[in-house]
This record gives structure tokens, sequence and C-alpha cells, in this order.
């Protein structure tokens, strides 16, 4: 054989339980045309499609395969040429196939010596669809297996001489597609973007804080006040860093330390004056200076006293002058405390309230910046976290507790007394459709001893005694007409429970009448002596 060209032609759908019948050539075309034609072989209409092994014929000197697959009778012509073999497994399975022929199967092959004679693609496919469209269906059947091999055929290729089982099976409908895998991002440029933006970002903090050190160490931006303090005998170097920083005087306590040290001066004790404004060098050369003690006084402020009473106090006794320490008291220095008052144009002195009467040693002549500094010190200390706290859970501002505070303060004759008058004043601006005004007297003498004499114009006067005078207000004052003591403070925080709307007091011995009714406080006013019995 010059062209070992091979195929095959058909195949023959058959069942696993049946076995395949194998016709010459001749045979399948004259099937082929009586389907045309219409007339159905005989075997075929008796058994519905299924074809019985025993009344198989063989032709052609073809021989059935069934179970394994011998192609040693396929080449009759050719003995002495080199045969090339398909190892078949037991079950019918070549090597690298998928397909799987059952052993009850059998194959015709036809084996042709005219490449050109054979049939091409196109022809088997007309003459697989004209039986397709002429046979009878056929009933479904259960030992009918899943999986048909109507389309498996041997292709040779002619110039390696190799056989290979081609699965013409189409593709499952259900085959997943492949998702696209998304884009992979170049993370060596985003690391980049980090480095970077780390390392600017660092720059510019240290870049900020190495200019905020510079101005810190020159003195550059601060207050110019003149802030005295005493350095006390036997104070260490540690103890001087803590003092100044106390004072305001230094803010970079560890920058001073590493100064302090280059230079390598010895600090004296006793009072100094220096000022924020100082460069750090100059504030080591004034403190390794030996100076003289300057003079102090104490003074002591009662309780309850007024603002412009205390700088009187403080100008009688050689500190400063009065009008320099109100102007200097009465603005923002920088403490916590301040940040939570409210600025009105209705309050007459802002800080009435805040000078915390208690006894202070001072230096005589002393600026009065200096002197304002360590009164609002004191208030800092003795107003702690624990009352602030208190103070918002009753739903108070600074301002109002403050103003509240100094009314308990100058209306309430003892200590004990301050949480019952507390408690007349709070029940009164709980109910405000029934008691708009507080109707206190306390506020009227603020304004007759203090607005009138200090006011200047009719029209001042006029403006502030409409916000303080608590006979027509409604509420509170609009500001605190003294400046109150701790245990009038904790009275308004901590008031007693009552149901009084009135009170008034002996103003010879100092004794307390309270009253829920008008009725009540009208009989209240006779026995303390106010009014007189009818």
């Amino acid at each position: 054989m010059d062209e070992k060209d091979f195929e095959l032609d058909e195949e023959l759908k058959i069942k696993p339980d049946d076995s395949a019948q194998i016709n010459s050539d001749e045979d399948i075309k004259a099937d082929s045309t009586d389907i045309k034609a219409g007339n159905e072989p005989e075997e075929i209409k008796n058994t519905a499609g299924e074809v019985n092994l025993n009344d198989l014929e063989l032709t052609n000197n073809a021989k059935p395969m069934i179970g394994d697959i011998s192609f040693e009778n396929l080449f009759d012509d050719h003995d002495n040429e080199e045969r090339p073999e398909v190892e078949v497994d037991k079950v019918g399975k070549a090597p690298d196939s998928d397909v799987i022929i059952p052993e009850s199967q059998k194959i015709r092959t036809e084996i042709s010596g005219d490449a050109d004679s054979r049939p091409d693609k196109e022809e088997r496919n007309e003459i697989d669809k004209s039986s397709k469209n002429t046979a009878e269906p056929q009933s479904p059947s259960k030992n009918k297996p899943s999986q048909q091999y109507t389309d498996d055929v041997f292709d040779i290729d002619d110039d390696e001489e190799e056989f290979r089982i081609v699965n013409n099976e189409p593709k499952s409908k259900n085959r997943k597609k492949k998702k696209s895998k998304p884009a992979k991002v170049n993370n060596s440029i985003f690391g980049g973007l980090i480095i970077i933006s780390v390392i600017l970002t660092a720059s510019i903090l240290l870049a900020y804080g190495g200019i905020k050190m510079g101005m810190e160490y020159l003195g550059i931006g601060k207050n110019s006040n003149n802030i005295t303090f005493n350095i006390p005998e036997g104070s260490t170097s540690d103890d001087v860093i803590r003092l100044l920083q106390e004072n305001d005087i230094i803010t970079q306590p560890k920058l001073f330390s590493i100064i302090m040290r280059m230079k390598d001066k010895t600090f004296y004790p006793g009072d100094i004056t220096l000022k924020p404004s100082m460069s750090y060098s100059a504030i080591i050369d004034a403190l390794s200076v030996n100076r003289e003690s300057r003079d102090t006084v104490s003074v002591t402020f009662p309780e309850g006293i007024r603002l412009s009473e205390a700088a009187k106090l403080l100008e009688d006794n050689k500190v400063c002058a009065k009008k320099d320490f109100i102007f200097e008291f009465n603005k923002n220095q920088g403490f916590d405390f301040e940040n939570l008052l409210e600025d009105s144009d209705l309050t007459f002195y802002k800080m009435e309230g805040f000078f915390f009467p208690d006894t202070y040693d001072f230096y005589l002549e002393d600026d009065a910046y200096n002197v304002a500094r360590i009164i609002k010190e004191r208030f800092a200390e003795k107003f702690t976290a624990s009352m602030e706290s208190t103070m918002k859970q009753n739903g108070f501002s600074l301002n109002e507790l403050i103003t509240l505070a100094s009314m308990v303060q100058r209306e309430a004759g003892t200590k004990k007394d301050m949480p019952i008058v507390a408690s007349v004043f709070i029940n009164r601006l709980d109910n405000p459709s029934v008691f708009p005004s507080l109707e206190s007297d306390a506020t009227s003498n603020y304004i007759s001893q203090i607005i009138k004499k200090e006011a200047g114009t009719n029209l001042s006067i006029k403006h502030f005694t409409d916000s303080y005078d608590t006979y027509h207000c409604k509420g509170l004052p609009a500001g605190a007409i003294c400046n109150p003591g701790i245990d009038a403070i904790k009275a308004v925080l901590n008031p007693e429970e009552t149901k009084y709307y009135y009170f008034c007091n002996n103003l010879d011995t100092g004794k307390a009448y309270y009253a829920e009714t008008l009725k009540q406080h009208e009989k209240n006013l006779v026995k303390a002596g106010l009014v007189s019995a009818e």
C-alpha cells in the first residue's frame, strides 16, 4: 500500500449491552439509499434501531474487535511492513485519549488504497444527517449510556504515520468562563510614595520643631511683663528650672537645662524679676547675679469682697496701683478656667468673682501683671476638676456658678445657711413662669455702691443697672456681684433640697427665715424686724 490512509466512514450507535454490525461499503451505500427512499431495512424496523450481534455478517474480510482492539488484520496486504500499533487497555480506552470504547461495541473499518476515493468529511456529515432525519426515534432505555461515541474516528497523519483518536464531542455549554484577572498594581510605586510622604512629613515636623525651639530660646512671641518670684535657699538646678516653668518664664525645661550646663554658671537664691520675653542666655545671666532680697507684704482679702475694693486694698498696701491691677486682672492670662468664661458687654467687670479671697504675700511695688497672675493661680488651684464636673452635671456654666455663688455669699448670714439660700434661688430659677425675677437685695446694693460710682456716664449706669437689677431682669444678673469663697461655691454645687421660694434675715442677729408662700414670707418679715406689724 503506497498510501496508508484509512478512515472510519460511519459509526453505528449501539447500546452498551448490544453488539455492533459490520457491513461492507456496498451494504452501507445500499442502506443509505433505502433510508433516503423511505424503505427502511426490516432489521431496523423490528429492532427500533438496535442491532443484534448474531445477525451481523462480516464483509471484506473485516474482523470484529470486541474488548481489546487489535490492528493486525487491518494490514492483510502488507504483512512485511511495519505496522504502528495503538495500545488499548482492557476496558477499551486508548492511551492519551478521553474516549472509552465499550467492549460490546464493534467498529467497522474500511481500508482503501486510493486516498482520493475516500469520502471527505462533508459527504460523511451529509450521510449522518440524512440517517438521523429518516431514522425512527428510539425510546429511552435505562441501559443507554449517557455518552455516545458517534463522532469518534481514527485519523491518520500522513507525514508521521501515527494513529491518534480524535474526540469530536462538543464542548460542554456549562463550562465556566475564566474570570479575567485584575491588572497587577505596581506596589513599588506606592511604596516609594509612602516613603517620600513619611520623609517629607518628618522633615516638616523637624523644621517646625526647630523653629519653635529657636523662638523659645530667643524669647520671640512671648509677653514682656515682669514676673517676680523667690528662689529659696538650697535650691538645686532642677528646683530653679521648675520655678521658671511654674512662673511661665520658660516652656522648654530640657532645652534650658542643656543651655545651663553649657554656660556653667552658679545660681543665687533670693527674689528675682524676669520676663518671659528674655532669651535663655539672658535668664541664666540674671540668675547668676547675687541679688538683694525684696520687701514683701501680706494682704488678707475677706470672702465677698468686691474687685474694686480688693484693688484699693492692694494700692493701700503699696503692692500696685488700683487702676493698673483692674486692667491686668480683667485680661486673659492663659489659665485653663479662663477658657470656660463667656464674654458679654452686659458684664460690668469681666473677672468679678474670680479674685479668690485669701491671704497673699506680695512684693512691694510689684508689677500689676505679676500680682494678677498670682491671684488667678490661687483660683485655679481651688477650682478643681471635680468641681467643674459637678458644675456641668448641674447644668451651670462657670459664669453662672460664680454669679449665683456671689449672691449666696452676700445674702447668707452664716456658712450653715448657704446651701438653703442657694436652694431658694435655684427653686426660683427652675420655675420662671411663677418667679421670673430672683429679687435679691444684694444686686441692688452692687448697683448703688459700685456701678453708679464707677460706670462714668449716665448711659453706662443705665445700661449696667438694667442687666444687674434682679427685681426687673429675668433670671441671674449679667455677672458676679462680689468674690465668693469656697463655701459659697460648694453650696451652689450641692444645695439643700427644699420647697422654699422666699427668705429674709434679721440684720442685727443675722438669723434667716424661710417660706414656701408669699403669705408665710410676709409674716417672716415681721419676725425679722424688717417691717412693722400692722
